[in-house]
């Protein structure tokens, strides 16, 4: 399937408590769109801001799958209407939009396929590690795309073709690689560039508990994972998070 990600930057004058408390709701909006029309899935992630050192990248995250470019093509059109400005306003009215990119990418499920749809038919909540980077320089698209599915489960060291493997007990229910589709043809809108091509990798590792995701988190701070770099990845920015389906909703136990 198609799945759009935002990456979602909240507005200046909203503490991280204010946004985990409206976000959620905003993005169920839309579900208000006909059936044919709106996403065939929709989660957001809020993120963890004790598990993220500093001020993380992003306050949240949302995952949208569509089932084709039509069902897209519909979604973004519904979004142009008169109700679905009003979803979307409500959106707009919680994040700093010039700094929260989206790109569209083919997901990849690598591992951990019949946990994923497990989790989408009790819709719990769950936690994630997502990483996001740019291919190294020099890499094609097409070559950087091959090369990141044969390297799951491995971190690279920088200026060396060496590889090492990531601990079992650190890898979590499932891992997700999401490879940006190529971009809009319409290259007179530079502002849809720049959107689409935020990042060449986004992956996620998904922990169904808080230990589990803390370790993973601390190993990779330990090895220096992302830092500076390798032979495939410029730098890597991670974010920890916690994830609920808001469409379809989850149906009450």
């Amino acid at each position: 399937m198609i799945k759009r990600i935002t990456f979602a930057s909240r507005r200046a004058d909203l503490t991280r408590a204010s946004f985990a408390s409206v976000w959620p709701e905003a993005v169920a909006g839309c579900s208000e769109a006909p059936v044919d029309v709106r996403p065939a899935r929709v989660t957001v992630a809020t993120s963890l801001a004790q598990l993220n050192p500093g001020d993380a990248t992003y306050d949240g995250v949302v995952n949208a799958w569509f089932t084709d470019d039509e069902h897209l093509a519909r979604f973004d059109a519904w979004l142009g209407t008169a109700h679905g400005r009003s979803v979307r306003g409500r959106i707009l009215q919680i994040i700093d939009a010039p700094a929260s990119p989206e790109v569209v990418v083919d997901e990849v499920v690598l591992r951990g396929e019949d946990w994923l749809e497990q989790r989408w038919r009790d819709g719990s909540d769950q936690l994630k590690h997502l990483a996001l980077a740019q291919r190294a320089e020099g890499l094609t698209a097409a070559d950087f795309a091959e090369r990141w599915e044969a390297h799951a489960g491995q971190i690279s060291r920088p200026g060396t073709s060496a590889a090492t493997a990531i601990p079992d007990e650190l890898r979590g229910c499932a891992y997700v690689q999401n490879h940006p589709r190529p971009l809009a043809s319409d290259e007179s809108d530079e502002s849809a560039d720049a959107v689409e091509s935020a990042y060449d990798a986004v992956n996620e590792v998904y922990f169904d508990d808080f230990e589990g995701l803390r370790s993973r988190i601390d190993w990779f701070e330990a090895n220096e994972v992302g830092v500076s770099g390798d032979e495939l990845f410029g730098p890597s920015t991670f974010l920890a998070v916690r994830e609920v389906v808001v469409l379809p909703a989850p149906t009450p136990v």
